[in-house]
């Protein structure tokens, strides 16, 4: 394993040095808002350009990389992403701040797409499963170790952007300096929604709840620890322990789908996620040490929403068009992370910032009721469900194909 991931360093370390730095800025950004006196509503409205810009750049990033080149569309988006990141520390102005977050969401997806496809490059059928484990590993920790750094500096604080700044553009010194080649560019086929609706409802509909819940959390929330304890490093560290929380029942969950029908388990993590969500808004309050756990609890369930629901799509596939789905349902994802924030800053603005939490848990079970009416009067179980593979929270089309479940680039499927 050590030479494994030892061949792939200098790409994984970029990695992480990106992830990190996006983590910092999104929090950060939310919290000088929140100090700056904006609404919950006016902060959701800025930072889901961010997810506007990360699904373009999924569509159209691919094509700018096979036109100018691997390293030059990753130097250059990198340049972009840090010249933004420095102006939003430099002005206080939503309508320049809008902006500058769809050009680093676009940024980050096309970035994302070179590593990822360095990375499926140095993949090989009887490693691509051991890669995929080491990538999410690694995205996970960058991502809590850029929370943990929101405490460094105060919000407010132009140094703060600085090193985001700064880990942002690092990110480009392991992979301008590697010695591995650059990997071949290739088109990438999706399904059509179409297609995607009639295989899984429930798929479609699960992606977009991930993504509602998700992108709800992640903007939102610490402006609620902050309103709740005034304290930027409580604030960092729950964010920290929120996203190493994602790692937990990943594996558990994946097993337990493998050996059940996927649908009750899709169902019980809708319900899982509800019920962990409103327990954060009325227990949250009482306890710091609740207030923890019950969230890693739910970013547990809730990072496991995406995968059991692109495993039942791929059962209903028959695995056959694995890369072209998971590019078709993460637009989905894409879409409930433009809506997510919006609607329940609406809720905020109604009755406090506990509605971050109460508003996804009736959404969740909204989705939990969808999901048992499909299942008892419609959905159909299939018996021979694929093996359930776990992938990254924040991730591109490019990394489902380094997915063991694939087909490799010779055209031979990967040992599962």
């Amino acid at each position: 394993m050590l030479g494994l991931v030892a061949s792939a360093l200098s790409v994984f370390l970029a990695a992480a040095l990106l992830v990190a730095g996006q983590m910092l800025l999104s929090s950060n950004l939310s919290l000088r808002m929140a100090a700056e006196g904006f609404s919950a509503g006016m902060i959701s409205l800025v930072m889901i350009h961010n997810s506007f810009g990360f699904m373009l750049g999924s569509v159209y990033g691919p094509r700018l990389i096979r036109r100018v080149g691997h390293i030059r569309a990753f130097s250059a988006f990198a340049a972009v992403m840090c010249c933004a990141t420095l102006g939003q520390g430099a002005e206080v102005s939503p309508l320049l701040w809008a902006p500058l977050r769809a050009a680093q969401g676009f940024s980050s997806a096309l970035m994302l797409v070179v590593l990822e496809s360095w990375i499926n490059a140095h993949a090989r059928p009887e490693t691509r499963s051991r890669f995929l484990s080491f990538y999410m590993v690694n995205t996970y920790v960058a991502g809590a170790s850029g929370q943990w750094m929101v405490g460094l500096n105060e919000p407010t604080d132009f140094r703060a952007f600085s090193l985001a700044a700064g880990l942002l553009v690092a990110a480009l010194v392991p992979l301008c300096l590697t010695r591995q080649p650059a990997p071949a560019t290739h088109e990438a086929g999706r399904m059509s929604f179409r297609e995607l609706y009639r295989a899984s409802r429930i798929s479609v509909f699960g992606a977009a709840m991930s993504g509602f819940t998700l992108a709800a959390f992640y903007q939102l929330s610490p402006i609620y620890v902050q309103h709740l304890f005034n304290d930027t490093d409580t604030t960092a560290a729950y964010m920290g322990c929120a996203v190493l929380g994602m790692m937990l029942f990943q594996i558990p969950i994946g097993r337990l789908s493998d050996r059940i029908d996927r649908r009750r388990v899709i169902f019980g993590l809708a319900v899982a996620i509800a019920v962990s969500a409103a327990l954060v808004a009325v227990l949250g309050r009482l306890s710091m040490t609740w207030l923890f756990l019950i969230t890693m609890l739910f970013t547990g369930t809730a990072a496991c929403l995406y995968p059991a629901c692109l495993a039942r799509l791929n059962d209903r596939t028959g695995g056959r068009q694995h890369v072209e789905a998971n590019a078709s349902l993460l637009l989905c994802n894409g879409l409930g992370q433009c809506v997510g924030p919006l609607g329940v800053s609406l809720l905020i603005a109604l009755i406090g910032f506990s509605g971050l939490y109460i508003g996804i848990a009736l959404m969740m079970l909204a989705y939990a009721v969808y999901t048992a009416w499909r299942v008892r009067e419609f959905d159909t179980a299939v018996m021979d469900q694929q093996a359930s593979v776990a992938v990254p929270a924040v991730n591109t089309p490019t990394i489902a194909e380094l997915d063991p479940r694939a087909p490799s680039p010779d055209g031979r499927s990967s040992p599962t």
